[in-house]
């Protein structure tokens, strides 16, 4: 039997009912898996990422007929074998949460922070809605981080609390293990 591999498919366009059983479907008429994925709209525009699995038969399949799915759905399709996997430095798993009034910047600012510490972002996912009495734009952000082991947490809260207290932004860093 040959052995498994993987392949990124990601896709936008104009959203509507039954995308991701149509997307599936393709997956599965070709012996593939999802093996994980990230799906949402953005005003009225669908996207999604997906890592597949499948046979080293199978996945040649999607890349070539990958057209096909874009005649399905409507969507603009890529895909992408991965790059080869680097050994994962030794890493402690954290959450990170940020709030504050929306203003332009705060993703920039604190992902350079994070860069400089060496800090890898796995995940990341931001929301901006309305306060509720006052409707004022709130700006979320809740990620997945990888801290390197040799790397101090207590200078690297520091470092995010002085940039929390500069820009007004409630940050919280808490452990995942």
């Amino acid at each position: 039997m040959s052995g498994k591999e993987n392949l990124v498919l990601v896709a936008v366009g104009p959203d509507r009912v039954g995308l991701v059983e149509r997307i599936s479907e393709f997956i599965f008429e070709y012996g593939c898996n999802i093996e994980d994925s990230k799906m949402a709209v953005f005003c009225g525009e669908f996207a999604l990422i997906l890592l597949l699995s499948g046979e080293e038969d199978s996945l040649p399949k999607v890349a070539e007929h990958y057209r096909e799915l874009e005649s399905r759905t409507g969507l603009n399709i890529w895909v992408k074998k991965p790059s080869d996997k680097k050994p994962a430095p030794s890493a402690l798993f954290y959450r990170l949460k940020a709030s504050c009034m929306d203003h332009p910047g705060v993703v920039y600012h604190l992902s350079g922070i994070l860069r400089s510490v060496g800090i890898n972002i796995e995940s990341m996912e931001t929301k901006t809605y309305a306060a509720p009495v006052s409707g004022t734009p709130i700006f979320r952000l809740e990620a997945q981080i990888t801290i390197p082991t040799d790397a101090s947490i207590t200078a690297i809260r520091t470092e995010l609390q002085e940039f929390a207290q500069q820009e007004n932004i409630d940050i919280e860093l808490s452990s995942e293990t």
